[in-house]
């Protein structure tokens, strides 16, 4: 079943984690949602945004996912409905960080009296804390990557499969940067957001998701500096090899030329 309920006191989570039939008319039936959010729920690629009505938010947000099979970093969209005593997460496709969350808060008692003794808006803070931290081994292996391809680059090798491994990182962090980027001006957003579900207390919390978020921005925009230094580099370093090649080629074609000249006379 697609969807799956959690309740807690005066407070319901909704995790629906595939958009069919069966979810779009359960929301409609249930709550009076804006028909144009549920056009988007629908879609598959949303941009990351806070759509504010009176008495609920409708929330885009993507996350940075390790597709191991391309080895790439990919976003990870959810939709989120949050109303005073609900929240609703849509996921576009299965996600182990959302299912092992939802799980832990179901069979664990006292995770769930912790994350959802309180307003919609803490456990919507628990959520988001807990996902975007799962971001960062992904860094964590970026980092590592990088480690190895500079000890190779300054081994000696300088070949083909460096310059593949530069590209394949590279291409990772700028991924990852694409997709933290407005996720930072999101949870801004949500903490200066005023709702009974989202008071001063609450804007805290989100505060310190927004510090997290930088302190990840800062360590990619490190990680790119140093690829695209050792982008640079290798690149020197293989122009010096091929110089040093043609050189010596030059150097054999003169000597030869004098033995050229003769032949071609005779």
């Amino acid at each position: 079943m697609a969807i799956k309920t959690l309740t807690a006191d005066k407070l319901t989570w909704i995790n629906i984690n595939a958009v069919d039939t069966e979810a779009l008319d359960f929301l409609k039936k249930n709550y009076n949602f804006h028909h144009l959010d549920l056009e988007d729920v629908q879609g598959e690629s949303q941009s990351p945004k806070i759509d504010t009505y009176k008495n609920y938010l409708f929330v885009v947000l993507q996350f940075p996912q390790w597709k191991a099979e391309i080895q790439s970093v990919i976003p990870h969209g959810l939709d989120i409905f949050i109303g005073e005593n609900y929240l609703i997460t849509i996921q576009h496709s299965k996600s182990k960080e959302m299912k092992n969350f939802f799980y832990r808060c179901m069979k664990n008692k006292s995770v769930k009296n912790d994350w959802m003794s309180q307003n919609s808006g803490y456990l919507l803070h628990k959520l988001l804390e807990s996902l975007f931290k799962n971001s960062q081994p992904i860094l964590n292996n970026i980092g590592k990557q990088l480690d190895s391809v500079e000890r190779d680059i300054f081994g000696g090798e300088q070949d083909t499969s460096v310059v593949k491994k530069l590209a394949v990182n590279r291409r990772n962090i700028l991924n990852f940067r694409r997709i933290i980027d407005p996720q930072r001006y999101l949870i801004a957003n949500l903490s200066h957001t005023r709702k009974p579900f989202l008071n001063e207390e609450t804007s805290l919390y989100f505060d310190n998701i927004n510090d997290y978020l930088s302190k990840l921005w800062s360590i990619v925009d490190t990680y790119r500096e140093t690829v695209n230094g050792l982008h640079v580099t290798t690149e020197s370093l293989i122009n010096q090899r091929t110089n040093k090649v043609i050189g010596i080629l030059t150097t054999i074609s003169v000597a030869l030329l004098p033995f050229t000249v003769l032949s071609s006379i005779y």
